[in-house]
């Protein structure tokens, strides 16, 4: 019998944040507070984490430097994905922040990186990614890439360059490729299969309705995304541990919105 060649750290690393017995995972990034401060929600990041550790998270996402205030959070409870890019005021020119080797000191099971694609710092952006999965494939490091169209990109291409910014995540050399759902299953059905690695779905601005939310997640998994890495739609939910335990029902356990007892005011 041939041996399967495997990267055995990688993969140790990569089954800490999705399940080796669903291939789904529930990621929750608290990363924004570089670029948006102590909004609501992540005042207190370590109590954030308790939160969302409790409802069942798979994973969390936090910028590197925070590591020391929230590892008591989550250590030995979920995975830890350390986001290497990011920016403060200038949204659009996301630079280099941390590195792997920080983040493997951190002990991070995973990095993430972010382009913007159609910006015109996009050159900038594919090195930094370059950058960081050469750091990755030389440390056994799973690498996440959120890949996210720009406003202006979206209204020249429309559903193709979500399509088109999938599929480069994957030839970046990404495990796992965040995105936005597209709007509809169809759509996002062949943005599933254009990508060759799995996908999660971002979750944006939070959504007018909880039950809106968790709708669109139960959407998404229907057509094969391996979970989802959402944010505000969680920690500024009224209860994050709830909304927490309420994505690990659909995307861990395969229920139906409709199963689920939902509190009146989530409708």
């Amino acid at each position: 019998m041939t041996a399967q060649m495997i990267d055995v750290g990688k993969q140790i690393r990569y089954n800490r944040i999705v399940s080796p017995e669903t291939g789904k995972t529930v990621i929750v990034p608290l990363d924004h507070g570089i670029i948006l401060g102590p909004v609501a929600g992540i005042e207190d990041p370590a109590e954030t984490v308790r939160k969302v550790v409790a409802g069942g998270a798979s994973a969390v996402i936090f910028n590197t430097g925070l590591a020391p205030s929230i590892y008591s959070a989550y250590m030995n409870r979920c995975g830890a994905i350390c986001n290497l890019i990011n920016s403060i005021t200038a949204a659009s020119e996301l630079t280099l922040i941390s590195s792997v080797e920080n983040a493997i000191r951190s002990g991070a099971d995973a990095v993430s990186v972010q382009v913007l694609v159609g910006s015109p710092h996009e050159r900038h952006m594919l090195n930094n990614a370059r950058i960081v999965a050469d750091q990755c494939a030389r440390w056994s490091m799973p690498l996440l890439a959120m890949m996210y169209p720009t406003d202006e990109a979206l209204a020249k291409m429309g559903t193709e360059v979500e399509l088109l910014a999938a599929r480069a995540g994957a030839e970046l050399g990404a495990d796992i490729v965040k995105v936005s759902y597209t709007g509809d299953q169809d759509s996002f059905q062949a943005l599933v299969n254009a990508c060759p690695r799995p996908v999660v779905i971002a979750g944006g601005p939070k959504k007018e309705t909880i039950r809106a939310a968790l709708e669109m997640v139960e959407d998404a998994i229907a057509c094969g995304a391996a979970g989802v890495a959402l944010g505000r739609n969680v920690w500024q939910n009224p209860d994050p541990v709830r909304m927490t335990a309420a994505l690990v029902d659909i995307i861990q356990h395969g229920k139906k919105v409709a199963e689920l007892q939902l509190p009146a005011a989530w409708q």
